[in-house]
């Protein structure tokens, strides 16, 4: 199991179980909810087309004799079934795509890990060549997703990443600002926290600025200046 060190030093594992056996626990993890919307509209109408000749057929009484007629309604009545439940699977697509689209919401931190999972990854290699490659080209079709810790002001947080060229954006260790759903994990996009940078970089002129004021010389009226004498104000 990984764990990651904080900078305060204690130990912490962000959902150590799924990352361990290449599994994600979200629904649908890291897809893009409006894909999911779009996949869940031609599911749920494909769905609703096929039940719909299923039904026509049970209802039909003029396909065949009384034992071809017993058959065909059962094999209407068992793919309404099918399609009912495949057509409630494309509607929570769509649900979910929604409220991810809706919940969307900003997020900043350091990057804490970055990890390539793929499934079955914690299986031994022999296994993994036994049920995911090929026999014939010998190729792993498996995709690649990319697990991202990140250290918030609420706590390890963790999210997916499905794109290349996004993760290729991030390193260890940086402040990052993230556009992300909060039921798939979905990444929408990666910037620097620029908030962060230029508000550190305006502490260290704010200090550079004070040490240059209380090391300078002064000159009061009537006496020569004494190099290192305080301004006054100065600690």
């Amino acid at each position: 199991m990984s764990s990651h060190l904080t900078p305060g030093g204690a130990p912490h594992k962000v959902n150590h179980w799924s990352r361990r056996a290449g599994l994600s626990l979200r629904p649908w993890s890291g897809r893009a909810p409006l894909g999911l919307i779009v996949q869940g509209v031609i599911q749920t109408s494909l769905c609703a087309a096929v039940a719909w000749l299923a039904w026509r057929l049970w209802r039909d009484d003029e396909l065949g004799s009384a034992t071809e007629l017993g058959d065909l309604r059962t094999i209407a009545i068992v793919m309404i079934v099918i399609m009912s439940l495949v057509g409630v699977l494309g509607l929570a697509r769509i649900i979910v795509g929604g409220l991810d689209l809706a919940l969307r919401r900003t997020v900043t931190g350091r990057v804490v890990s970055i990890q390539e999972r793929r499934l079955g990854d914690a299986l031994p290699h022999l296994l993994q060549q036994l049920i995911f490659q090929q026999r014939d080209s010998g190729m792993d079709r498996r995709s690649s997703r990319f697990e991202l810790v990140l250290n918030t002001p609420d706590g390890l947080r963790q999210w997916t990443i499905r794109n290349a060229r996004m993760r290729d954006r991030l390193r260890v260790d940086e402040h990052v600002q993230l556009r992300v759903s909060p039921i798939t994990g979905y990444v929408a996009a990666v910037q620097p926290h620029r908030t962060l940078t230029n508000r550190t970089l305006t502490n260290q002129t704010l200090t550079t600025a004070l040490l240059r004021t209380c090391t300078a010389p002064t000159t009061p009226a009537g006496l020569p200046p004494k190099l290192g004498q305080p301004s006054p104000g100065c600690p």
